[in-house]
């Protein structure tokens, strides 16, 4: 699956002090010409028409940064532009870097795939399994396939999202409180100025949440009968926990952001770092569609709604419960080592995070044959074929089939808020889009792919 010749991509290197010019694309198989119109139509296609507020795009290939540029603003009432370094709440973007926390202990023999998640947390030894019959009532039945690691990091647990859950869990699960995220408030004219994610959680920590979620609400479906999108991975940062004997973000800073100098990626925005943050919108249509009863709060008029603002964000708060499903904050530099990492099958200059083999297995489709070919991928058009699912990560298993530019066995994922990211081992190359709208509906991904690989010119 990976270049046998390693690419040397160093530190020092990845800095964005090191401007991409056509030389530098030209030694990389890049057309320069075809690179600069990426941000023009990002442009004119969505900023022009007050879709997104701004972008911050970046593209290596071979080891070579070919494309930074920035475009549009950080917030649209101030008028503030986006920064190179600006900071973004990348939600389930977090997952593959979970993803990597996982693969590290299993390096280390310390958790196997198939192990039970009642060996980490006893509580799931007695979830039961959700029935809803015909006539609409539901029963509980025990589990008849044990849940294991592998289920969480593929979605396959039966866990869900309130979103994903049908109509009886999702009522468990709100009356519950069962989630290790912010809030939405109702929009009020307060909020509707500043914001309305609320900063306050249900729980003290990410193992609380878990045991809860295990106690108090049933699976969806058995382990392993089907993919549900869901909240699997937070579960998987309470066993990250309890297997290293360290707090889940002491992991991932010591094992994985400082060797790979991201000095920008956290759970919480720290104070020296917060004038590089961005305000957090949504995309009306989409938002009235998820929750109907704010329809008549929110003006006619607006096309995005500020949902978090980037003067007194809750991400400001310190954080206690480190959800590795979607709470991390990062920059597009940041993600684009994390993601030349894995290009490079598991190191970043002379830094080492994971074997070659990990990568491979951590990349490789993990759903079943009965339902491999209509995996959910988030951010990549719902239901589709040609597509696979890794352990946290999605991946394209025919390119044809799926509609989507790229790669046999190129590997991805997405946030909430419309950030993109994706390795393409064929190719050698990465790439990272930076954004902050939440629910949209337009078809980023498809768009942005096509604008990156029409620039291949080799």
């Amino acid at each position: 699956m990976f270049k046998s010749k390693w690419i040397f991509f160093s530190l020092i290197f990845f800095s964005l002090s090191v401007a991409s010019n056509s030389y530098e694309a030209s030694v990389s198989g890049m057309s320069n010409e075809r690179l600069q119109k990426i941000a023009p139509s990002l442009n004119d296609l969505y900023l022009k028409n007050g879709k997104f507020p701004g972008f911050v795009s970046a593209v290596a290939r071979k080891g070579k940064v070919v494309h930074y540029e920035t475009i549009g603003f950080a917030d649209l009432e101030t008028g503030e532009s986006l920064k190179k370094d600006s900071l973004f709440r990348i939600y389930s973007m977090s997952k593959p870097i979970t993803g990597v926390a996982l693969m590290i202990l299993l390096e280390e023999g310390k958790l196997r795939l198939n192990d039970p998640v009642s060996l980490y947390i006893p509580e799931f030894g007695k979830t039961q399994v959700l029935v809803v019959n015909e006539d609409g009532t539901s029963t509980l039945i025990d589990q008849t396939k044990v849940m294991t690691i592998r289920d969480l990091a593929t979605h396959t647990s039966g866990i869900a999202y309130d979103f994903t859950a049908n109509k009886a869990l999702a009522k468990i699960y709100r009356e519950n409180e069962l989630s290790p995220y912010f809030s939405i408030n109702t929009p009020t004219k307060e909020t509707l100025v500043s914001g309305m994610i609320s900063s306050e959680k249900t729980f003290k920590d990410i193992c609380s949440f878990a045991e809860a979620l295990a106690s108090k609400a049933p699976l969806m479906h058995q382990p392993s009968e089907r993919y549900t999108y869901s909240m699997g991975m937070d579960v998987l940062g309470c066993i990250i926990e309890r297997v290293s004997g360290v707090k889940f973000d002491e992991f991932l800073n010591t094992r994985i952001f400082k060797p790979l100098n991201m000095q920008d990626t956290f759970f919480s925005v720290p104070e020296s770092k917060r004038d590089r943050f961005t305000t957090l919108y949504a995309e009306v249509k989409d938002l009235k569609t998820y929750m109907p009863d704010m329809g008549d709060s929110i003006p006619d008029d607006l096309t995005m709604l500020r949902v978090d603002g980037k003067q007194n964000s809750a991400y400001f708060k310190e954080a206690t419960v480190f959800d590795g499903g979607s709470g991390l904050v990062s920059s597009t530099e940041d993600y684009l080592k994390f993601a030349q990492m894995l290009l490079n099958g598991g190191k970043l200059g002379d830094q080492r995070i994971l074997s070659r083999k990990s990568v491979e297995l951590m990349s490789g489709n993990h759903l079943p044959d009965t339902f491999s070919s209509d995996a959910y991928l988030e951010t990549a058009g719902g239901y589709r074929r040609g597509a696979g699912i890794g352990l946290t990560v999605g991946l394209l298993t025919d390119p044809a089939k799926a509609g989507q530019y790229g790669s046999k066995g190129m590997f991805f994922w997405g946030g909430a808020a419309s950030t993109i990211f994706w390795i393409d081992p064929e190719e050698e190359l990465v790439a990272v889009l930076m954004t902050q709208v939440l629910g949209s509906s337009e078809l980023l991904r498809e768009t942005y792919s096509a604008l990156v690989y029409q620039a291949i010119d080799d």
